[in-house]
């Protein structure tokens, strides 16, 4: 069985139980129950996203140390890591609340499969690697990263479309904050 259509049939069905409908035909209620479920996929997504990014941006480090004929010092390597590792800690766009809470089962599965396409142990050895090895590991993270950040970017849609018409109940007065108070 191939391993990459189990997380992307994962992605394609995280939100099979989170269904929006008509927003404007749920309840108060209700509508905060699916942008807390939404906001909970989205919180692993981002994980699992920030995962893989990482593990990319280490590779490239080795892709990079490789054309410029660095040292193959891992110390070098490791000494470099944290500022390579906060390149991608904050992207564009509006920012979400963080939020404390525990991650989703599903990242349990975006991580095995980040294990299957760069094993820790190959992190602690890529300057041993063939560069065709190196190449399909940077073409497999990048799609995985790429296929994790269209359903996040799928669920920021209907987070701000359920966050729209919850604000929006608000203003026209058909909802009320005392009515959260009760």
């Amino acid at each position: 069985m191939d391993r990459r259509n189990d997380v992307s049939n994962l992605l394609n069905h995280l939100m099979d139980d989170i269904d929006p409908g008509v927003v404007s035909q749920r309840t108060l209620p209700e509508l905060r129950d699916v942008r807390d479920r939404c906001q909970q996929v989205e919180a692993g997504l981002s994980f699992g996203r920030r995962m893989v990014q990482g593990r990319l941006d280490i590779v490239m480090l080795e892709v990079e140390r490789r054309s410029t004929g660095g040292s193959t010092s891992t110390e070098e390597l490791m000494g470099r890591l944290p500022a390579v590792l906060a390149q991608h800690t904050r992207g564009g766009g509006t920012p979400r609340p963080v939020r404390d809470e525990e991650l989703p089962a599903f990242t349990e599965e975006l991580s095995l499969e980040l294990d299957r396409m760069v094993a820790p142990s190959d992190i602690g050895r890529l300057s041993e690697l063939d560069g065709e090895h190196i190449d399909r590991m940077i073409d497999q993270l990048q799609a995985l990263e790429r296929r994790v950040s269209a359903k996040r970017h799928e669920l920021h849609r209907v987070i701000d479309e359920l966050q729209e018409e919850i604000v929006s109940r608000y203003r026209s007065g058909a909802a009320s904050v005392d009515d959260l108070l009760r």
